[in-house]
């Protein structure tokens, strides 16, 4: 992939949203001026939206493809694990494997555990998950050992203050501690192949084994992270009840109604996000992002500041390679909820989500070889641990688009 076809894309993108703008541009003056709205208006419209679409998509794919990781395939860059690992995978002989692992650590058998992968594929396989998530960039990563991440998280900050070196020292109020445990949940993945394939000496087998489990397990966890219940999966934004301001407090998600559900206010779309906005306190702007579903972003792309007459999305720019609504990153998620007219939502979060969502990864992803279950292929049966949990309430925002 080319810095060329990457600015091709770019360049497209600017000129097919000149387009759309001005074709909205001409059915919010038909509005105004109440004459019939116009339906080749509408239809190009939905072309445009469809095209912006898909030049995103197309970006998306060349900014994984070239944050991939290159392994070394050479025989002195490989450990004795290693070849012993892609013998097993290829012809699955196993016994030399046995030299590296006493026993499986899993809390099933030996003979269901598999082996564990060794340490150059689970950094490329942990390399690509990051580039193919959804929130893995978005939010905190942490690796440990044990079944489960438990931390002490301030609700407020410990008074402080200025004083003068003889000044007597008022009493200050002891910090409000929540206690945090995040445990890890077992998920697995079963990519498959040919024998054929596996005997094929050009193929890379690790580099085809972890994009086969990045792949299914991104998918996953985005789901889960999104919209998990925390039962046997980690807990998902989603999954935690939101509340007004006035009634917020900690363990709730502050929501922003708009008042309508499935919709903005009819003209005031502008103001009720700038409203989530400013919701979010100044210390979580750094890194802040917006994080929703495409028909949501279909909806915004429409929406112009009132007064400056500017539009309030932006397309990816050189320097920028994502969209942006009031100049923070807009990211696309498929597991946030549809922004469908007449039906309520929450099709929309702001916030700094490093500051308030937490993945946990158990360190150790095992692979066993089934060569019986699904002939005429080779099943790759791998197991992780991955927990999350939002860790800080105060650093996301939910519009909720509801009367």
């Amino acid at each position: 992939m080319h810095d060329y076809d990457i600015q091709n894309t770019l360049d497209e993108l600017a000129r097919t949203f000149e387009e759309f703008k001005s074709t909205q541009d001409n059915r919010l003056t038909n509005l105004e001026r109440k004459r019939p709205v116009d339906a080749f208006d509408e239809e190009k419209m939905a072309r445009l939206d469809a095209s912006l679409e898909n030049a995103e998509k197309r970006l998306k794919q060349m900014e994984a493809f070239a944050s991939r990781p290159s392994v070394e395939t050479t025989a002195d860059s490989f450990s004795s694990h290693q070849h012993a690992f892609v013998d097993y995978i290829r012809k699955g002989l196993d016994t030399p494997l046995h030299l590296y692992e006493k026993k499986a650590l899993s809390t099933t058998p030996d003979r269901d555990g598999g082996y564990l992968v060794p340490s150059g594929l689970h950094d490329r396989l942990y390399t690509t998950l990051q580039a193919t998530s959804v929130m893995r960039p978005l939010a905190s990563v942490r690796e440990i050992s044990t079944s489960a991440l438990e931390l002490l998280i301030d609700k407020d900050t410990t008074d402080a203050g200025w004083v003068t070196e003889t000044q007597e020292r008022a009493e200050t109020r002891t910090p409000d501690l929540a206690k945090i445990r995040i445990p890890v949940h077992e998920m697995y993945a079963k990519p498959r192949a040919t024998q054929k394939l596996l005997d094929d000496a050009l193929l890379n087998v690790e580099e085809w084994l972890s994009q086969k489990i990045a792949q299914k397990i991104a998918a996953m966890e985005n789901t889960a992270f999104v919209r998990g219940e925390g039962e046997n999966s980690p807990r998902g934004l989603l999954s935690y009840e939101t509340a007004l301001r006035a009634d917020w407090q900690w363990g709730r998600l502050e929501e922003i109604r708009t008042g309508v559900n499935g919709d903005f206010v009819e003209g005031a779309g502008e103001i009720q996000l700038q409203d989530t906005f400013f919701a979010l306190k100044p210390p979580y702007l750094p890194g802040a992002s917006w994080l929703m579903s495409r028909s949501a972003q279909a909806r915004i792309r429409r929406l112009k500041d009132a007064e400056s007459g500017r539009y309030l999305w932006e397309p990816p720019l050189a320097g920028v390679m994502t969209p942006t609504l009031l100049g923070y990153p807009v990211i696309v998620s498929d597991d946030m909820p549809p922004l469908v007219p007449g039906e309520a939502s929450k099709a929309i979060i702001f916030g700094n989500f490093k500051e308030g969502y937490q993945i946990v990864d158990r360190s150790g992803i095992r692979v066993l070889r089934d060569p019986y279950s699904a002939k005429p292929y080779v099943e790759f049966y791998t197991t992780r641990r991955v927990g999350g949990d939002v860790l800080n309430f105060e650093a996301l925002k939910v519009v909720n688009f509801r009367a």
